[in-house]
């Protein structure tokens, strides 16, 4: 599978989770339960490589956003970053992260996509943290 191929099937699958991804979203326990999966399998994750060591930052808006402590994401970006994260949790994935050496490539295509998508509120949403804590300093 080329990279473009790759890249096309994880937007896809951004794409397809976004019905489940607002239905959790809105769902507080459901998110609670699913940002504690996502950070577990952070832990076994040996090497999180360049695009998985997103994933906390991910997560840590999420976690503002259903404290209502940062609420300025579009309900679209925070549905891609809910429907990558579903994505890296399914032991279903395109590729078994069973597979050694290769098992973690399509979740970090997909969290890849993700972020191309929502960099710019990633990316404020960093600038807001950084405020906060300078207001606080």
């Amino acid at each position: 599978m080329s990279t473009d191929d790759l890249k096309a099937k994880a937007e896809g699958i951004l794409d397809g989770g976004k019905e489940k991804a607002a239905s959790i979203l809105e769902d507080g326990g459901k998110m609670d339960q699913l940002l504690e999966q996502v950070e577990a399998k952070l832990e076994t994750v040996p090497k999180a490589g360049v695009y998985l060591a997103d994933v906390p930052r991910m997560i840590a808006l999420l976690k503002d956003y259903i404290q209502k402590d940062y609420t300025d994401a579009p309900k679209k970006s925070l549905i891609f970053i809910v429907a990558a994260l579903l994505y890296l949790i399914n032991p279903k994935d395109i590729i078994p992260d069973t597979v050694l050496g290769v098992g973690l490539i399509d979740d970090a295509a997909v969290i890849a996509a993700c972020i191309a998508l929502t960099k710019n509120d990633l990316d404020a949403y960093d600038a807001w943290k950084d405020a906060k804590a300078a207001a606080k300093a």
